[in-house]
């Protein structure tokens, strides 16, 4: 699965290359954000390197991982703490669109 790899890769440049462009704009709440994608693509990369590329033990972390931030998101609402439930919306988004992907590239196979 290099192709898992080469694509978190890929997501995560892209981020650090919004990011940048974000900084240089001032707008420095945005490029947190885009830090925080990237923090995701970098946390299920290394996942499949911990698990050898091992694809149900990946789809397993893309469910009990993301679990944890659902659970933060609640608590972060039931506080009003805005700005917490908005992380933990942009790592839950991040995590749906690499669910996405890993099962397109399941049933590629």
């Amino acid at each position: 699965m290099n192709e898992f790899v080469n694509w978190c890769d890929e997501r995560t440049r892209e981020c650090m290359t919004r990011k940048a462009a974000l900084s240089a704009d001032g707008r420095n709440d945005e490029a947190a954000f885009m830090q925080i994608r990237a923090n995701v693509y970098g946390i299920f990369r290394a996942v499949h390197t911990a698990t050898k590329g091992d694809l149900p033990a990946l789809l397993g972390k893309l469910t009990s991982i993301p679990a944890a931030w659902e659970a933060a998101l609640t608590e972060a609402e039931r506080h009003g703490d805005v700005h917490r439930a908005c992380i933990e919306r942009i790592k839950l988004e991040t995590a749906s669109a690499i669910r996405h992907y890993v099962n397109n590239l399941r049933e590629a196979k």
